[in-house]
């Protein structure tokens, strides 16, 4: 089998070692997006997100429709942050936000103390869900007997702009951790945090909040026992679990108690199981299953793998599953499957094989058609590549955009600036951009979130404030 490295998923190790470390008593500014599906992303949308910000308010604001943004910026900009729009987006109109503290760089490398003690942060990292945003920052201490003390600093903010300390959690942990990404669910946030090494990346732990400012640690052994798990992914139906074989896979509705999914049943025969995730119409599981009796022609039978198939499970309660086609896929030794959300009531899956990718679309699971379109729709690869030239890939269960380089080349992978493209029912179609636009460069970080877009660069702050129009 192929390295997972090079099938994108190092996820953040790489990205997130250069991103900004933001945290101070009152509030905090800084981003490195990742996708997370929305609870309820037809939500009618009246008001602004931050009108009112509090520990308590932050987590429950409600959301409602904003009004549509005048040509011009102004302070109320900032002071009163509007919903964005519930609807499709045509344009994005930027403000440059001030930054409310100095943002300095993780050291990339940990470095010992006098007494011998490594310390390491993994620097500040935003994620969009329905009721706003949460910031973390993971801090690990390495003591001389090898013991590692992490420290998670959350932050939580209504709008992007204004953000607010939250209670941390602490844990103990055999390896330093990273963020993988956050997600939320039917009941509130699942936080994924990786370990790696040799080139790849497993889950160590998950953090589970219900409102957003408050996190537990789950406990992974009695989740998941000693098996090594490979992915966690979710959306508003609940959140799955893959381990690194492909032959075993859990649900959950609230990220605390999993339940392993029967892979012993006739729809899983021959199966194994690369990645999966949940959306609005249930949970999916991608992989690959046995062309039996297919083999290469060049050697013994008894010498030669059969060649596999790209498959689909789907499922509307994590329990009955049934197998469904995957128009034009083709049958090869290595299938390597990823399945990625475009919104809450859409998802691509993606097959990489000796540089090949293959993509289809589905709004419910079960039927698929091919997708004509970059395979930077798939954030495991465009989180490798920085987004760099290939793009990147963010939802927060409403709206998906893609950033990518202006006309980027290899020679110049961040192109001219930054171009934005929203998900629609037709494809990717390119957003209008005005404003104080914020620069495309190896330091910029972003989410989406429920005011819009949210950019940081060298420690300045942007909001892009959508509209219909």
């Amino acid at each position: 089998m192929e390295s997972r490295f090079f099938r994108g998923r190092c996820w953040r190790k790489c990205s997130a070692v250069m991103a900004l470390t933001a945290f101070v008593a009152a509030g905090c500014v800084g981003a490195t997006a990742s996708g997370s599906p929305s609870n309820s992303p037809e939500a009618s949308q009246t008001g602004n997100a931050s009108a009112s910000v509090s520990a308590s308010s932050a987590a429950t604001a409600t959301a409602s429709p904003a009004a549509e943004p005048t040509a011009t910026s102004t302070a109320t900009d900032v002071a009163s942050v509007p919903l964005a729009p519930s609807g499709a987006w045509k344009s994005i109109r930027w403000v440059s936000v001030p930054a409310t503290s100095l943002l300095a760089s993780p050291s990339p490398m940990p470095a010992p103390d006098a007494s011998g003690v490594f310390s390491n942060s993994s620097g500040f990292q935003m994620f969009g869900w329905s009721r706003g945003l949460v910031g973390l920052s993971i801090a690990s201490t390495v003591d001389s007997g090898g013991e590692t003390q992490k420290t998670v600093t959350t932050t939580y903010s209504n709008d992007g702009v204004h953000w607010h300390a939250g209670p941390g959690v602490q844990q103990q942990t055999r390896d330093p951790l990273d963020i993988r990404g956050v997600y939320e669910g039917p009941d509130g946030l699942l936080a994924v945090e990786e370990a790696g090494a040799c080139g790849d990346s497993w889950v160590e732990g998950l953090l589970a909040s219900s409102d957003g400012v408050t996190w537990q640690a789950v406990d992974m052994g009695k989740a998941f026992g000693k098996a090594v798990i490979w992915n966690v992914s979710g959306g508003s139906t609940g959140f799955v679990a893959t381990d690194t074989i492909g032959q075993a896979v859990w649900t959950s509705h609230d990220g605390q108690s999993w339940q392993p999914v029967k892979l012993d049943a006739p729809a899983f025969a021959t199966s194994r199981i690369d990645d999966g995730t949940a959306f609005s119409a249930g949970y999916v599981l991608v992989g690959s299953t046995e062309n039996t009796g297919a083999r290469s022609c060049s050697a013994p039978p008894s010498q030669t793998p059969p060649l596999r198939v790209p498959t689909v499970w789907w499922s509307s309660d994590g329990a009955a599953w049934v197998k469904a086609q995957l128009p034009g896929a083709k049958a090869e030794y290595t299938i390597e499957m990823s399945v990625q959300r475009l919104d809450d009531r859409t998802l691509a899956a993606f097959d990489y094989y000796d540089n090949a990718e293959h993509a289809w679309v589905s709004e419910d699971g079960r039927t698929w058609k091919p997708l004509a379109q970059p395979v930077t729709l798939d954030q495991f690869i465009s989180n490798y590549f920085y987004c760099q030239g290939e793009g990147c890939f963010m939802t927060d269960g409403r709206h998906g955009i893609q950033l990518q380089g202006l006309n980027a080349t290899v020679d110049k992978p961040f192109g001219d600036g930054m171009t934005l493209l929203t998900w629609t029912d037709s494809g990717l179609v390119t957003l209008t951009q005005s404003g104080d636009q914020p620069p495309y460069d190896f330091g910029t970080d972003w989410t989406v979130g429920p005011t819009g877009v949210v950019v940081t660069d060298a420690g300045q702050l942007w909001i892009g404030l959508p509209s219909s129009n």
